[in-house]
C-alpha cells in the first residue's frame, strides 16, 4: 500500500518507515527537520532508507504546506509528527504544542476525509492518563483504555485533544482511525533529551547522571522496534479501526533499575545528581496490553536489558563518530594572514592599467607616456596580472 508517514526522520518515525518498507509498502515520508534537536541525527536516522526505490522524502512543514501533494494517492496515513516533551510544554512555548499536536492533526484529518483512506494511524501517548491511583490489591496502577484520562502536563492535554479529534472524525465521517498510546519508547536513535540517551552520553564521557526525582519512578519501557512492528500491523488491521490501544513494553521498571542495567552493560559506574521532580512527571505508568494482544495478536517482546544493550551499542558508535568529527574540525587550520594592503595595491595597479589602456585606445597621451615610463608601467602591469 501507499503510506504517508509524518515525522519520518524522527526517532520512532524512521524505524516505522524502515519496517513498512521491509513489509513491501511504498512510503512517502514528511519531515520539517524541526530544530528541537540536531538535523544531523535525523539525517542519520534515515540513512538506511534514503536510497530505497519505494521511499520518497518530502521536507516541508505540515502546518503550512499544501497537504494535497503528499496525500494524493495515499491509502494510509501514519501520523507520528508532533511537538514532543512533557517538560518543554509549560510556559511560552505552548503555542508550538497547539500548532504541531492539535492543529496539524485536525488539518490532516480534514484533508484526508474525502480521500477514502484505508487507515489513519495516530501516535498518542501514555501522558494522556495522568496520575492514576492503584486499584485495591495493585502496587502500581495498571492503565487501561477505558479509564478517564486526566493529563498532568500541557503536552498530555494536546495529545489527548488530538486523540479525541481522531475519534470524532471516525464517528462523524467514518474515517478508519486508530490511536496508539505509546509508553516510554527507547532504543537506537532516541532523542537526545530523553533519559536513556542522556544517561548513555554521560557514561561514555565519565560524567554524572542527572536524574529528576528520586529515581524510584516506574515506567513501562517499550523498545522502538516493537513499536514499529505494532504500528505496521495497525496499517492493515480491520479490528483496530475506531480503537484506542495501549502500546506498552509489558515489563515496568524503576528508573534506577534501568540505570543499574546500563552500568552493568557499559562496565562503568557514574556519580548521580538528583534534581527536583519536573512538573508534569507522573510517578508510574504501566500499560494494560489486553486490547493490544486481542487486536493484533502480538505484544512487545524485547526485554529491557536486551533493548538497553542495543541502545548502548548504537550510542557508543554515534558518540564516537561525533567525537571523531570534532577532532577533525579542530585539526583543520583556518587560512590566516591575508595581505589586505597587497590586495589593495594589486587592484590599484589593475585599475590604473585599464584606465591607461582606454586612453591609449582613444589616442590620448597618458601621464606615464609623458614621463617616458610607458614600458615600465606595462612591465609592472603584466607582472602583477601573471602573479595574480
Amino acid at each position: 500500500m501507499k503510506v504517508l508517514v509524518t515525522g519520518a526522520a524522527g526517532f520512532i518515525g524512521s524505524h516505522v518507515v524502515e519496517r513498512l518498507l521491509k513489509e513491501g509498502h511504498e512510503v512517502t515520508g514528511v519531515d520539517c527537520f524541526e530544530v528541537y534537536y540536531s538535523r544531523s541525527q535525523k539525517e542519520k536516522n534515515l540513512m538506511p532508507v534514503l536510497l530505497h526505490p519505494k521511499f520518497k522524502l518530502v521536507e516541508d512543514n505540515l502546518s503550512t504546506m499544501a497537504l494535497i501533494k503528499v496525500l494524493k494517492g495515499a491509502e494510509v496515513v501514519v501520523h507520528l509528527a508532533a511537538q514532543p516533551g512533557v517538560r518543554g510544554s509549560w510556559g511560552s512555548s505552548f503555542h508550538r504544542y497547539i500548532t504541531n499536536n492539535i492543529q496539524v492533526t485536525q488539518k490532516l484529518l480534514e484533508e484526508s476525509k474525502s480521500n477514502k483512506l484505508k487507515r489513519f494511524v495516530y501516535a498518542s501517548s501514555s501522558s494522556v492518563y495522568g496520575e492514576i491511583q492503584p486499584q485495591p490489591g495493585e502496587e502500581i496502577a495498571v492503565l487501561n483504555e477505558e479509564m478517564m484520562c486526566k493529563p498532568r502536563s500541557p503536552y498530555g492535554v494536546t495529545k489527548l485533544a488530538a486523540e479525541n479529534l481522531c475519534q470524532l472524525y471516525h464517528q462523524e465521517y467514518k474515517m478508519p482511525t486508530v490511536s496508539l498510546r505509546f509508553f516510554s519508547v527507547y532504543g537506537p536513535g532516541q532523542r537526545p533529551d530523553m533519559a536513556f540517551n542522556r544517561f548513555c552520553h554521560s557514561i561514555l564521557h565519565d560524567a554524572a547522571l542527572t536524574i529528576y526525582g528520586d529515581g524510584k519512578q516506574i515506567r513501562d519501557f517499550t523498545y522502538v522496534e516493537d513499536v514499529a512492528e505494532i504500528v505496521t500491523a495497525a496499517v492493515t488491521s480491520e479490528a483496530a479501526v475506531g480503537q484506542v490501544v495501549n502500546v506498552g513494553g509489558g515489563s515496568p521498571a524503576a528508573l534506577m533499575e534501568a540505570v543499574t542495567i546500563l552500568e552493568e552493560i557499559s562496565g562503568k559506574t557514574c556519580p548521580k545528581t538528583f534534581l527536583e521532580r519536573q512538573k508534569g512527571d507522573v510517578f508510574s505508568t504501566r500499560a494494560d496490553t489486553t486490547r493490544l494482544e486481542k487486536i493484533f495478536g502480538i505484544k512487545p517482546k524485547t526485554s529491557l536489558r536486551e533493548g538497553l544493550a542495543r541502545q548502548w551499542e548504537w550510542m557508543r558508535k554515534f558518540v564516537q563518530a561525533e567525537d571523531d568529527e570534532q577532532t577533525i574540525k579542530a585539526q583543520v587550520q583556518p587560512i590566516t594572514g591575508v595581505d589586505e594592503a597587497g590586495i589593495a595595491e594589486v587592484k590599484a595597479y589593475e585599475k590604473a592599467a585599464k584606465k591607461a589602456a582606454r586612453k591609449a585606445k582613444a589616442g590620448k597621451p597618458t601621464k606615464a607616456t609623458l614621463a617616458g615610463e610607458s614600458h615600465d608601467t606595462a612591465s609592472e602591469t603584466q607582472t602583477t596580472e601573471s602573479d595574480g
